[in-house]
């Protein structure tokens, strides 16, 4: 039988359409378009490898979609692109001209292909519109967001920015079951994490009768994978101001420090050996699937999805989430993020005729019945109703699960998280996992000198020299013990010898303008 939870709700519905203010400015307003009828607005999104979005044959005739073509009046029509295929994608749509009304920008507008389309001039400036059109947007939004350069160029914004849950936003999930089992402490330094991870090697805290725990698990690139880097400073996406340069943390010399701790880590089985070339997909099945796995990284809101979902698995999986390890100087963590989720800002190409269309919608998404949608979903399907109070459906299967990312993450365009409605956090099962997760994620953290940075123009045309190109290469030979860690000293210096003084050069000038220094 599932369990439910009551939350009352006063002077909120979940019915409505775009912010009445906005209706009849100009002959373009959505509430006027085509002589009444909504307007249409195509969308172009990554699935961000969520299940439901995978498995749907036709997103637009989803009834979440559907709900919101009702809720917000506009004839939204989305086309999904896999996460891993997006970049590529993209440069193809440009390439074609085939573009449409908006499109979501991961990393904003400092991603290779959306910069080099600015640069082309193919979006618009969005100041004027935003004003005139949807000055909600700008009143709802904060300042610190419209200024990154994630959105923004040269006082001139381009990009609409969707609020980040939570600046940093990776954070260590560990198997308390296994911990309880065999009578471990959650570990807090490398030297105790690495002990913790020998144990679930070897002490089968499975219970299967077989060494096939994977200790510490992570994706190709290492994404969801840094926090060992972190105990260093140096996560190889990050930049670190020395010395009068901000350069990557990739190259500076306590890297060669932590590639010699996951070579060590890679050689005693304590890191999944396939973590190089592991897809979201894999790594989703061995933690959930097959349960081998003792720890991962993944995002600080997730808790309570994680927690309802991995209880309702057979057998249950059962974790905490936990500082993360601290190195040589006492610290450690991910790296902080921007205020602006890189996984969701929008900007609109000059072949929309209508940019007015999209800046309401977006609006929309700011209002009451927007977030009470986006939080609660259908009625019937995620709640029922009854003398003005919510009776919210709790998960009772792993599809249940995936279905409430659809309308609680994916469908969340723009505006802020679910984690920072309280009401709805406090009555949610779980809901208190998420609240602990954010003091563990706020209270730690690496800071990243070259945040929202605009790619420096040098790694745009040698993109071998991003930490995804000779670098990864460089790491993946030495962790996997192909090439001797003195190799590290040899990349550096031939990675400054093919462009990486340049692209230092141009780092550094950025930074300084960025911070006034002279």
């Amino acid at each position: 039988m599932k369990k439910k939870v009551i939350i009352t709700l006063t002077g909120l519905s979940l019915t409505g359409g775009l912010l009445a203010g906005c209706a009849g400015k100009d002959d373009h307003s959505a509430a006027k378009a085509n002589d009444g009828t909504p307007p249409t607005v195509k969308l172009v999104m990554s699935d961000r490898n969520m299940p439901y979005i995978q498995s749907s044959p036709n997103i637009n005739d989803d009834k979440y979609v559907k709900k919101l073509r009702e809720l917000s009046k506009t004839d939204v029509r989305i086309e999904t692109i896999s996460q891993g295929d997006y970049s590529k994608k993209l440069n193809l749509m440009f390439a074609s001209g085939e573009l449409p009304d908006a499109i979501q920008a991961v990393n904003g507008i400092t991603s290779p292909e959306v910069a080099g389309a600015l640069n082309n001039g193919a979006f618009y400036e969005l100041n004027d519109l935003i004003d005139k059109y949807a000055p909600g947007l700008k009143t709802k939004i904060s300042k610190e967001l419209w200024d990154s350069s994630l959105v923004s160029k040269d006082g001139k914004i381009y990009a609409i920015p969707r609020e980040a849950p939570t600046p940093n936003n990776r954070i260590v999930y560990i198997r308390k079951d296994w911990l309880d089992k065999l009578g471990l402490q959650a570990p807090k330094t490398v030297d105790e994490y690495l002990n913790v991870l020998r144990a679930f090697r070897d002490k089968d805290p499975n219970g299967n009768g077989k060494q096939d725990e994977i200790p510490f698990i992570g994706r190709k690139n290492f994404d969801f994978g840094y926090v060992f880097f972190g105990a260093y400073d140096v996560s190889p996406e990050g930049w670190k101001y020395v010395n009068n340069q901000l350069v990557p943390n990739f190259i500076r010399p306590e890297m060669k420090d932590a590639l010699k701790l996951h070579q060590q880590m890679y050689q005693e089985k304590l890191i999944d050996n396939e973590i190089f070339v592991n897809t979201a997909a894999d790594w989703g099945a061995k933690i959930e699937s097959t349960q081998r796995v003792g720890m991962w990284i993944h995002a600080a809101e997730y808790p309570d999805k994680t927690a309802t979902s991995y209880k309702i698995l057979t057998p249950p999986i059962e974790f905490i989430n936990i500082p993360a390890p601290t190195g040589p100087d006492g610290k450690g963590g991910n790296l902080i993020g921007s205020v602006v989720d890189p996984l969701s800002t929008w900007v609109i190409p000059k072949t929309n005729k209508h940019p007015e269309y999209v800046l309401k919608f977006l609006e929309w998404f700011l209002s009451d019945d927007a977030q009470k949608f986006l939080n609660y979903g259908l009625e019937g399907d995620d709640f029922t109703m009854e003398n003005g109070k919510i009776t919210y459906k709790r998960l009772s299967t792993k599809a249940d699960a995936d279905r409430e990312q659809m309308h609680l993450q994916w469908l969340r365009l723009i505006g802020p998280s679910n984690i920072h409605d309280q009401e709805f956090m406090k009555n949610r099962e779980n809901g208190q996992l998420v609240g602990e997760a954010l003091k563990i994620a706020t209270s730690e953290g690496r800071v990243n000198d070259g945040l929202d940075m605009p790619i420096p123009p040098t790694l745009t045309v040698k993109p071998e020299l991003q930490y995804t190109g000779l670098w990864m290469e460089t790491a993946a030979k030495i962790i996997t013990g192909r090439d001797s860690l003195d190799s590290f000293d040899k990349f550096v210096e031939d990675w400054k010898k093919r462009g990486g003084d340049q692209v230092i050069q141009e780092a550094t000038d950025w930074y300084k303008h960025n911070k006034g220094i002279k």
